[in-house]
């Protein structure tokens, strides 16, 4: 009987340390990819993505960008990984849809700084080169 809490210890940590190895997404989305060229995955590290609302919100910043094919968001991680058509967008124009300003239209508030794109494909970008000023009302 003294083998069955080791077990159930033994489990949870082996669970806890290969959870940095398989990741599921918190949110997965589907937009209209453009049909040039093949299409291209990258990876963004975003201050501010925390939960499954903030995915979401995350991806009302990209509703109006053209050339993206599929977006999955790892809240767990702070990244949001883009599959797009390079012939039609890349990562500086990503970057600034994220970082960009959002419209409440229950308050009519603007908020702006709600996100930061922070690594890029795993490189870090300078501190306070953010296309959105900081602080939200």
């Amino acid at each position: 009987m003294a083998a069955v809490p080791a077990l159930v210890v033994l489990f949870a940590l082996a669970g806890l340390g290969s959870a940095r190895f398989f990741a599921v997404p918190t949110l997965t989305r589907d937009f209209a990819a453009g049909g040039g060229s093949a299409l291209r995955t990258s990876s963004f590290r975003v201050d501010g993505l925390k939960c499954r609302d903030t995915a979401e919100k995350a991806f009302e910043h990209l509703d109006g960008l053209q050339g993206l094919g599929r977006a999955e968001a790892f809240a767990s991680r702070n990244e949001i990984r883009l599959t797009y058509d390079p012939s039609v967008t890349g990562p500086q124009a990503i970057r600034e849809a994220l970082e960009g300003p959002e419209f409440d239209a229950a308050t009519g508030e603007i908020w702006f700084g709600r996100f930061r794109v922070i690594e890029i494909d795993g490189k870090p970008l300078p501190v306070g080169t953010g296309s959105a000023s900081s602080g939200a009302p």
